[in-house]
């Protein structure tokens, strides 16, 4: 998904010290021999959180200056493998230690930019992560990752062709309102998310579901405005509900956990979407456009009451100066990087033993949109490319706290070969690919302008291209809805934007960024080749050939060069040593269910 700058993101596994550390250091050295290196590996001393619990991540936009913008790594390396049918178990009301005090139960953070809070528009990390606490899916992620089941009782009945899942509900969830959630609701929530009408004006390509529901029978013609029913998904009776899919899926099951899948109440949903009711953890009490929204505990939640009361996210200006607001004492976690996390990186300050590093599966990149002139042409593409020095970007200007990205899918990642393709620093190759291109001169290509959401990024990139090419780069820096509107129409020239995964699936980023039909492929980029070697992928299974056909597809990718990968990230997290069972997945701070403070 899209990332904007979070207050709460990624989930971390639960890690010793060791293991923190060697990860890091497995993905540095992925990156190559002359990849930055963090001086957490060898100055901070690394804490965990006390753990005992576990957002699944969407896309979202405003990439400051911070390096680590949201967090999410690999342990290893994940995989997306169909899990094992396992019956679920409610899960008891907590034990907390006799010491615990129900008053203090309440946590205080901040959040991202909220451009909506209806699942079925949810496409950005600070949506997803308020959306991940208020409402559930048939599936979830864990904290490792792994699809589990969660409105569903189990995973589901596959036929043996691979095409139809048969879920089984749990019974007697309920709705924040009361209302007991069935089959007809997942249905009519799904065929909602892929209404056609709830994109306009824009096309329904924009919509999530053109995306991530695509797979489902029915969805396509829906959102073409040929049917008002998924035929693909079918109500059994109130508890069981059967999904249809157009061929094989192996990454089907991971991509149901997006927000666009979660179930949302008909009655609640003309009430509007701030006074939510869903059927989440938490329940949303209070929401203050860019100023607060307010969470409370869901005592009826079917898998078991959460431990906190209350969560308070601070948004807009109550959640500016955040190391600051840490610091006094006034928020219980916060993201860092740059300058900001230069005091804990020092063992010497108390703040060293609140720190968490992970490395993160997502990425920071520049696009060329395919579709409007200069970039139609893919050696303007190529050229503007090879005159970036992405070694010097991350070594430099983010001082060795990220990770120089040298291809789309980052290290980590199932799929991940470190191939960088044809694109590396080269002036010289740059100018003549220039030479070689439809406009011949740099001085024939239009007036450029690169959009941006509040990257340092951009002034780099402006002072690059004037120093390769004579060329004036104008930047824009509108805000994040205008970004939105600018990058679901398809007009922006140039920008600078980034990905976060939601499954650790090379699917997630090749086929999402780049893939025909794709609502978050908003370069244009259209590759037959390209298309074909992720369908002949879709036919493998989940194996060493299926991850082969990626590859392929990925060098494929970074040879056309719609978009330039520039840096992975590294999350440097702060957190109060109060705050128990918070856990950090790939992707993000998943949920808050089982965290708990104890002063």
């Amino acid at each position: 998904m899209k990332y904007t700058r979070l207050g709460g993101r990624p989930s971390f596994t639960k890690w010793s010290i060791l293991l923190v550390l060697v990860s890091l250091t497995q993905l540095l050295m992925a990156c190559g021999a002359d990849s930055p290196t963090s001086p957490a590996t060898t100055t901070t001393t690394i804490t965990t959180i006390a753990s005992t619990a576990g957002s699944n991540v969407t896309r979202t936009a405003v990439l400051t200056n911070n390096p680590a913008s949201t967090i999410g790594a690999a342990t290893a390396t994940p995989t997306v493998s169909q899990p094992t049918k396992t019956p679920v178990t409610v899960a008891p009301t907590p034990t907390l230690p006799p010491n615990l005090k129900e008053s203090d139960q309440v946590l205080n953070i901040i959040g991202g930019e909220i451009p909506s809070l209806d699942p079925a528009l949810s496409g950005d990390t600070g949506s997803s992560f308020v959306l991940r606490q208020v409402y559930s899916g048939l599936l979830g992620l864990d904290k490792d990752l792994k699809v589990v089941p969660d409105l569903a009782a189990t995973l589901p009945d596959v036929s043996a062709d691979g095409l139809t899942y048969t879920f089984t509900l749990r019974p007697g969830v309920k709705f924040h309102s009361g209302q007991e959630l069935t089959a007809d609701d997942i249905k009519y929530s799904w065929e909602r998310a892929s209404d056609p009408k709830l994109a306009a004006p824009a096309p329904a390509s924009s919509l999530v579901a053109a995306t991530y529901m695509n797979d489902i029978v029915g969805v396509k013609d829906k959102l073409d405005g040929k049917t008002q029913n998924l035929d693909g998904v079918i109500v059994k009776d109130k508890y069981t509900l059967q999904v249809k899919i157009d061929s094989p899926k192996p990454f089907f099951l991971a991509k149901m956990t997006y927000p666009c899948f979660y179930v949302v109440n008909k009655t609640g949903v003309a009430q509007g979407f701030d006074k939510a009711d869903g059927s989440g953890p938490f329940r949303l009490a209070e929401y203050k456009k860019d100023q607060l929204i307010r969470l409370v505990r869901n005592a009826e939640f079917y898998n078991g009451m959460p431990r906190l009361f209350q969560v308070n996210i601070l948004l807009g200006a109550s959640a500016a100066n955040s190391l600051t607001l840490y610091e006094q004492g006034k928020i219980d976690y916060v993201y860092t990087g740059g300058n900001a996390v230069e005091p804990a990186l020092d063992k010497n300050n108390p703040l060293s033993k609140e720190l968490l590093i992970k490395p993160q599966l997502d990425i920071t990149y520049v696009a060329f949109n395919n579709r409007l002139k200069p970039f139609d042409d893919p050696k303007v593409r190529q050229a503007f490319s090879l005159v970036v020095d992405r070694d010097k970007i991350a070594r430099v200007m983010f001082e060795g706290k990220v990770m120089r990205a040298i291809s789309i899918l980052p290290p980590g990642m199932p799929g991940y070969t470190g191939n960088p393709g044809p694109i590396s620093y080269d002036v010289n190759r740059a100018r003549d690919l220039i030479a070689q291109s439809s406009y011949r001169k740099p001085e024939n290509l239009p007036k450029i302008t690169l959009y941006t959401t509040g990257s340092s990024l951009a002034k780099v990139l402006q002072d690059v291209y004037k120093q390769a090419f004579n060329l004036e780069i104008e930047v824009r820096q509108p805000d994040y809805n205008d970004f939105k509107s600018g990058l679901a129409a398809r007009q922006f020239q140039m920008y600078i934007f980034g990905w976060v995964a939601d499954y650790p699936d090379p699917d997630n980023f090749l086929r999402a960024l780049l893939g025909a039909g794709s609502a978050f492929n908003e370069v244009g980029y259209n590759n037959p080749q390209f298309d074909e070697l992720l369908k002949q992928a879709d036919q493998l299974g989940d194996g060493p050939k299926r991850l082969e056909q990626y590859g392929k597809a990925e060098q494929i990718a970074l040879t056309d060069a719609p978009i330039l990968p520039i840096y992975h990230s590294i999350g440097y997290l702060l957190v109060k040593p109060y705050v128990k069972g918070l856990d950090l997945s790939a992707s993000g701070i998943l949920n808050l269910k089982d965290v708990y403070i104890l002063r």
